[in-house]
């Protein structure tokens, strides 16, 4: 837990208190001790903003962090909490570790009253932060005080944290994204919301160069000299700097996206060695991707043992993204063909975990009958499962369903999920609803309808390249006439080609643009158009070469495609 606990103090976004507002009496609040204060959320909500307040917040703060921190080694000696609980209660009438502490220390001695006065605290401040309406997502984060409170939550719910890392979105530019596991040993993810604590102290660095940091080394920003230039990443490398994983965790991944795989691979081996599993995972993703750029044999093989016992050392500690990334790999031969039957092993301990791309994934292995014996009520099964849980498995179950070698027909459990995503703007969803028109399964067939819905899914994916190469297929190649529209197909192509450097280099997408090209009677582009993609093609061993070559022949001859599709 010591590592985790500073990792939100730079989480944006909380509502509530701003720097500017009229400050409350916090000393004159918490004058009248606990056992004589109501233990209700709109106290402890009233005791956190009056805390935010204090002008000295900075120094409060971090006073009350290393109290809190002290807990981390106490948790087999009860005893102890006694005196540590009640000096972080004297720091913060509300701390929830505070609380926690106390309410052990008292149970401990046989003192039950005393303890459920604290357990009545407890319960006061875990409402107050489900008062908010939050649900632990990363839409609707917890909004806690501290990164020791929102660990002391999960604790409170029986869920102990195995790794952490800061995350960001459009809205909260510091989220603390937390894997905790439950009393059931099940991985499960929380998201934690610190924006006012974050904006306290900024306010606080702006006005006072004697501003010191919640964590991190002791020295004010003058000294670190980030009173004229603090911001997020400035506060972010302070926070790792005072060996906070969540911190050392979120500078890797972001050198990682920066291709600086080797600084990221020294980053995140810090946080891994701090037991950090997050970290662990994307380290072992990091190992592999040096791995694909070494030249030497013995290299690979290094990058890919360590990689390996990376995911291992995640999977122990019950992750089960870890469970199935390396299944992913054993099953498709990276390790041996000899690991391939671990590697389904790995994959079903996942998917028993509710991880959606292991059932997925089994779902398709089952389907497709290449790695196991093809099963298709077993598949659906794993669909089904899957698609309980989240949109993006709702559209492979549909995709399962209209598979063309799948007989199970289409239902109306999955047709009702499609257009309750397709409602959410859900373009994959509106290419298959599209498709069941086309066809005329579980719906009327309707050539019109299936065109607006496939026009409807590019509205609201435009930016999507693969998604408008999927449209711009059906509407060129399809032997349907009324199905087709090569004019709308070569438009949308044309600006996703010409957007998107990514698409550009892709001989699938080239393909399609050519395709399109020799459908509106332009066979000298067409030709030029897949001679590129031809190239490309060659250059990337992509398996689609032959068809390349068949439709480059085809475009030479003056000839367009035309297939079954959808």
């Amino acid at each position: 837990m010591g590592t985790v606990l500073f990792a939100c103090l730079a989480a944006a976004g909380c509502v509530g208190i701003q720097p500017d507002s009229v400050p409350l009496d916090y000393d004159q609040m918490a004058d009248q001790p606990y056992h004589e204060t109501p233990a209700d959320p709109a106290r402890v909500e009233a005791l956190r903003q009056a805390f935010l307040s204090t002008p000295d917040f900075d120094q409060r703060m971090r006073a009350l962090t290393l109290l809190e921190h002290q807990l981390v080694a106490m948790t087999d000696e009860p005893l102890r909490l006694g005196s540590i609980g009640s000096a972080i209660l004297d720091k913060y009438l509300a701390s929830l570790p505070g609380h926690q502490a106390l309410a052990v220390f008292y149970r401990h001695v046989g003192s039950l009253e005393q303890a459920a006065i604290h357990d009545a605290w407890v319960e006061a401040i875990v409402a107050a932060v489900e008062s908010s309406g939050a649900a632990g997502t990363e839409e609707g984060p917890y909004p806690v005080l501290s990164p020791n409170e929102a660990v002391a939550f999960l604790a409170n719910r029986s869920q102990t944290v195995v790794g952490s890392a800061y995350h960001q979105t459009e809205d909260r530019h510091f989220l603390l994204w937390t894997a905790a596991r439950d009393h059931n040993g099940k991985a499960v993810d929380v998201f934690f919301d610190l924006g006012d604590l974050y904006r306290m102290i900024a306010a606080s660095v702006g006005r006072n160069p004697s501003t010191v940091f919640p964590a991190g080394p002791p020295d004010d920003c003058e000294t670190l000299g980030l009173c004229d230039d603090f911001n997020p990443w400035a506060f972010i490398k302070v926070l790792a700097l005072g060996d906070d994983s969540a911190a050392q965790t979120f500078i890797g991944w972001k050198l990682e996206s920066w291709n600086d795989l080797d600084n990221a691979a020294r980053w995140l081996q810090m946080a891994s060695r701090a037991g950090n599993r997050l970290a662990s995972i994307k380290l072992a993703e990091v190992l592999w991707q040096m791995s694909l750029g070494a030249e030497e044999a013995d290299t690979r093989e290094m990058y890919h043992t360590r990689a390996e016992g990376q995911f291992r050392t995640a999977i122990a500690a019950g992750m089960d993204t870890a469970m199935f990334d390396l299944g992913w790999l054993y099953v498709q031969g990276y390790y041996g063909e000899e690991k391939a039957r671990d590697g389904m092993r790995l994959l079903v301990d996942a998917a028993d975990l509710d991880n959606v791309d292991a059932l997925t994934y089994l779902g398709w292995i089952y389907t497709e009958g290449e790695l196991a014996d093809e099963d298709h009520e077993r598949a659906e099964g794993y669909f089904v499962r899957a698609a309980q849980m989240n949109d993006y498995a709702k559209v492979q179950y549909a995709r399962f369903l209209l598979h063309p070698d799948v007989s199970r027909g289409f239902n109306e459990r999955a047709y009702r999920w499609l257009r309750g995503i397709a409602t959410n703007e859900n373009a994959d969803a509106m290419v298959l609803i599209g498709d069941l028109y086309a066809k005329g399964l579980h719906v009327g067939k309707s050539f019109r309808r299936a065109v607006s819905w496939f026009k409807n899914a590019v509205k609201a994916a435009p930016d999507d390249p693969g998604l408008v190469n999927e449209v711009a297929w059906r509407l060129t190649v399809t032997h349907l006439p009324k199905l087709r529209d090569e004019r709308y197909a070569l438009e949308i192509m044309e600006r996703i080609m010409d957007e998107s450097e990514g698409a550009r280099r892709n001989p699938s997408y080239l393909d399609t643009w050519a395709a399109a090209y020799a459908a509106n009677g332009d066979f000298e582009r067409a030709i030029a158009v897949q001679e590129e993609a031809v190239e490309r093609a060659i250059t990337a061993s992509d398996n689609s070469l032959d068809v390349l070559l068949e439709h480059l022949k085809a475009f030479r001859e003056g000839r367009a495609i035309s297939e079954p599709v959808p």
